[in-house]
């Protein structure tokens, strides 16, 4: 069977092999003449003095595409955290064309989803190309300011935001509010913050004000409407150092000795345990126990209705104050003769509607007529805290007068609340004295008082 097999392969491979004849045929070399004409294959170069085409760099000269740009949404920010968005347009500046990038800020991330926010850069973007791309786009510092403001009115609290506004209205707004953006430069910014300096303003202004400028210029960098923030680098000014005003002992007995009641116990609250007063209008029945007072409410002189009790300042101010024990004695008689000592939710010192006191009102209504009887004519709460700080400090160390004021830090407490008492001061440097000059009873000093006198 393989025998066969083998016979029919020879057989197959005779037929398809050519003869001896053929194969010599096929090995010679073909001549030039004897080849038969080929076919021309096109080429993109006809002519031999042309070059060939390069595709490299093509691409730069196509026309830019023009579709509605998508754009990203993203998280930044900390305290608090924000969603900002990302995308490019084309604009046209002294007949160039730029690609400029945008980032918009849309919203915390405490209120607003991330659909939300995609929803709201879709329609930023939608404004953004119905401008025409031909002209400039030309920003004035008010209409920035406007925007930033806006967008800040859901973080700032209303007592913020009236102060910050009625300082730009009346200061930065005339100065440079319709400057436009590409023109603004350091210059007339530090001469803004020179003249509002030499005009006696107080430090914190000039502070606040030098702060929210640099702020909105550097959101108009997130925009891309600015290249830098001309504010950067802007110098403090030297302003008028404010008044270290905080009151005497014998002005503290004073205000004791006129008032009664209910101002004598506000005036102590203020005085022991180093309250703001938006802190004390919001004290309830509830915050009074055994020997101290719970902070955790403030009145909001700004707001209206359910939102006039907030927050305290600072986190570190919800906390308890020690009370000493004739006042913790004197505050629960004043609980038991409540008109609502049942409801533990009452106000403490609340007005006739029941209502909490607003600080102005109460600051001009009550306590001032008090002060001035007292011979005090320049009576405020920032002072009465001041006070409670500085004679605090004579009687227990920097950190439980930290503790009592219920500040973060200690620093804060000696920096901008202690102050120096004169009389505590000239005795401890007459005590210093005595202790150097005088040993077992007797002076150590052997200079004589003319013994400065140059002899002639």
């Amino acid at each position: 069977m393989r025998s066969n097999t083998n016979e029919s392969r020879r057989q197959d491979e005779k037929v398809s092999s050519p003869s001896t004849g053929d194969q010599s045929t096929i090995a010679e070399p073909v001549r030039e003449g004897d080849r038969p004409p080929a076919t021309p294959t096109p080429s993109p170069c006809t002519n031999p003095t042309e070059e060939p085409i390069s595709v490299v760099g093509i691409g730069l000269h196509l026309p830019r595409q023009r579709q509605r740009p998508r754009g990203t949404v993203e998280r930044f920010g900390t305290r608090p955290e924000n969603w900002r968005g990302l995308y490019y347009v084309y604009v046209v500046e002294n007949g160039v064309e730029k690609r400029v990038q945008r980032r918009p800020v849309l919203g915390p991330t405490a209120s607003m989803s991330k659909r939300a926010a995609e929803d709201k850069l879709f329609e930023i973007i939608d404004r953004e190309l119905a401008l025409p791309p031909e002209l400039p786009r030309k920003v004035t510092f008010r209409s920035i300011w406007e925007r930033y403001r806006s967008l800040k009115s859901g973080i700032w609290s209303r007592a913020n935001e009236g102060p910050v506004q009625s300082m730009f209205k009346k200061h930065v707004l005339p100065a440079i509010g319709d400057w436009e953006l590409a023109e603004l430069t350091p210059d007339p910014l530090q001469r803004l913050l020179n003249q509002i300096a030499s005009r006696g303003y107080r430090k914190s202004m000039v502070q606040h004000i030098r702060t929210y400028v640099r702020a909105a210029l550097e959101y108009a960098v997130d925009e891309g409407l600015l290249g830098r923030n001309p504010a950067r680098k802007l110098e403090f000014p030297k302003t008028t150092k404010s008044r270290a005003r905080f009151y005497s002992l014998e002005e503290v007995r004073a205000f004791l000795a006129v008032s009664t009641g209910r101002e004598n116990l506000v005036f102590r609250i203020l005085l022991f345990c180093g309250l703001r007063p938006a802190e004390l209008l919001a004290l309830r029945i509830e915050d009074v126990e055994a020997g101290r007072l719970r902070i955790d409410e403030a009145v909001k002189e700004k707001e209206k209705g359910q939102n006039r009790i907030g927050e305290t300042k600072t986190e570190s101010s919800d906390a308890w104050v020690s009370v000493p024990p004739d006042l913790a004695r004197d505050l629960h008689a004043w609980v038991a003769k409540h008109p609502h000592k049942d409801d533990p939710k009452a106000f403490l010192f609340p007005t006739e509607s029941g209502t909490a006191y607003r600080v102005g009102n109460f600051l001009k209504r009550v306590m001032k007529p008090i002060a001035k009887t007292a011979g005090i004519a320049d009576f405020d709460f920032r002072a009465m805290r001041s006070t409670a700080s500085t004679l605090f400090q004579v009687h227990g160390t920097v950190k439980e007068n930290q503790g009592q004021m219920r500040h973060a830090d200690p620093a804060t407490t000696l920096r901008y609340y202690v102050k120096v008492i004169p009389e505590n001061q000239h005795k401890a440097v007459a005590d210093f004295e005595r202790s150097v000059m005088q040993k077992g009873g007797k002076r150590r000093s052997k200079a004589e008082p003319g013994g400065l006198l140059m002899k002639g």
